[in-house]
């Protein structure tokens, strides 16, 4: 029987794709080497000043090995006024890709980290130019704020810092190979996930391929509310923690001996702990080990989330079930000692990026959870926020967009996601219409941007490639969990695109994800997390000094 041409060029491609953690990745060859057309010296003499609203300065540019093991031109340079990139570009390895990568916290450092990238052959053997940048502002650390204290510098990291630098990225990439990339794509997690929807929505035409994982979004309400309900939950009338590290493995432990076996296994992680009505009462004193009352209803304010006078959530989502085991170091102090980094993370904000202008004596006491506050700190949205549900732009220009998140996400709720998620897909035509360009991933028993219980290592980036390259979209990423001293892969499972869940299908290991199969969800839990922030289009802001002045405009 003849294939019509259509089906065979599908049938073909399919054929020229190889396993990479048990998905569907390019093809073997991929895009043909590219070599440079000038010398990397060459590139620091580079006039790169007038370039349209990015006026750039080389440092420098020198020959070096990649942490990856491969030669590139190495150049390091600003985008006006102190945005510091890094753009590493290949000598002898490049296929015509480019890949930028984002940051952590508030930023504030140059550091390269792929997330999710993991065991992916075409960045380990070089196809990628790669580049980073520091968000527009130097930190003595990850959550240092004082940045906010400049307008500027508040709109580079909001949402002008990524765009820059890919307009000048691209500029080098042209200059040094004769051309420009074939296809350009963007990672990262957390503030990083962040960057990645803000480039999505903001500017549409930057990248083919964004992988955001665990997105800090919704970042005025997580800097304030969430993180904020963290410190404040978890602080008794003498300023002490009320739960500690060592109340964590207990509870953590109980949480699982009621729910870990309603997904069907009792194998250390739930699939999803909206199915878990775990309540704290069942550790109350006298058992044994047991929580105080204190601590009992500092953990259901966790659950729950922070709320207004009239009990409306501020932020669409708290601790998910399951995240206690993760809570150390973010809601309390370490077993050793080190505190919680919530309360100086708000304070940060409160100091610096919550209000039009820096409040440096501003502290946690002062924060008052109403809904007037909500509405006073929102403002600072259309700078931060990054919860445009429209991405008709990016995908008419036939942008692919992979969400990723962990279920047991300490620090940024899973469910803040999960509500951005049902909002595209409200506004973009429904599930079949949002699949074919935007897919969520949950992953059961994964912290913050990776580590805890649950397999946590991926590879997003190949089946990004082979879905904005080759059509074909990922229908699952398959999930490792290795051991810390050895890196042996102990469990491996299947993750698909939200809601569909992981099934054993009744043989072999419930370690090995060959042996589980796509279904519904037991229940269909309600995605639309009512809260006192939205979905919308049109809040985005614009901003810039003029005359003089500073001033921010809406579309």
């Amino acid at each position: 029987m003849r294939m019509p041409v259509q089906v065979l060029s599908v049938v073909l491609a399919a054929l020229m794709v190889v396993g990479c953690g048990a998905q569907a990745v390019p093809r073997v060859d991929g895009p043909a080497v590219v070599l440079p057309k000038v010398g990397c010296a060459s590139l620091a003499g580079q006039d790169l000043s007038g370039t349209p609203d990015a006026p750039a300065v080389v440092g420098s540019a020198a020959e070096t090995i990649s942490p990856g093991g491969w030669a590139v031109c190495e150049v390091k340079g600003t985008v006006a006024p102190q945005i510091q990139f890094d753009v590493q570009l290949p000598t002898g390895t490049w296929r015509q890709r480019y890949l930028q990568t984002g940051c952590g916290a508030f930023c504030g450092s140059v550091d390269f980290f792929a997330d999710a990238a993991d065991g992916c052959v075409p960045l380990e053997r070089g196809d990628f130019v790669i580049a980073t940048n520091n968000q527009g502002h130097v930190g003595v650390s990850g959550f240092d704020a004082t940045f906010g204290a400049d307008p500027q510098l508040r709109a580079d990291f909001g949402y002008r810092a990524d765009h820059v630098v890919a307009v000048v990225a691209k500029r080098l990439i042209a200059l040094y190979y004769g051309q420009g990339p074939r296809w350009s794509y963007f990672d990262g997690c957390s503030q990083g996930g962040h960057q990645g929807l803000t480039e999505a929505q903001r500017y549409p035409d930057d990248f083919d391929g964004i992988i955001a994982g665990a997105p800090a979004n919704l970042f005025t309400s997580l800097i304030v509310w969430s993180t904020g309900w963290h410190a404040t939950a978890n602080t008794g009338p003498r300023g002490r923690p009320i739960l500690t590290a060592a109340e964590l493995p207990a509870l953590h432990a109980a949480v699982l001996r009621e729910c870990d076996a309603r997904d069907g296994l009792a194998d250390g992680q739930i699939d999803d702990p909206r199915a878990c009505g775990f309540d704290p009462r069942a550790l109350r004193c006298p058992a044994v080990p047991c929580l105080t009352e204190a601590q009992i209803n500092t953990v259901r304010l966790l659950y729950d989330g922070p709320r207004d006078e009239r009990g409306r959530l501020m932020y669409p989502g708290g601790e998910p079930v399951e995240s206690e085991a993760n809570w150390a170091r973010w809601v309390t102090p370490t077993a050793a000692g080190a505190p919680a980094v919530a309360e100086g993370n708000t304070t940060n904000a409160l100091k610096y990026l919550a209000y039009p202008s820096a409040r440096p004596s501003a502290t946690l006491r002062d924060l008052r959870y109403d809904s007037a506050t909500f509405r006073e700190i929102a403002r600072q949205a259309g700078v931060y926020d990054a919860s445009n549900p429209d991405l008709t732009a990016f995908r008419a220009a036939g942008g692919k967009l992979l969400l990723w998140h962990g279920w047991a996400d300490q620090a940024i709720s899973p469910y803040g996601t999960i509500a951005y998620y049902h909002a595209v897909t409200e506004r973009m035509g429904g599930a079949a219409a949002t699949q074919r360009f935007a897919r969520l991933f949950m992953l059961p028993g994964v912290a913050h941007c990776g580590s805890g219980e649950g397999p946590d290592a991926i590879d997003a980036l190949t089946p990004t490639l082979a879905w904005v390259e080759n059509g074909i979209a990922p229908d699952r990423l398959t999930a490792v969990k290795r051991r810390d001293d050895t890196g042996t892969v102990v469990r491996s499972r299947p993750v698909y695109p939200y809601p569909a869940v992981a099934r054993h299908d009744g043989t072999g290991s419930t370690d090995d994800a060959a042996n589980f199969t796509p279904a519904p969800p037991p229940v269909r839990y309600r995605d639309d997390i009512p809260w006192l922030g939205s979905f919308r289009s049109g809040y985005e802001q614009t901003c810039g000094w003029h005359d003089g002045r500073w001033t921010c405009t809406r579309p």
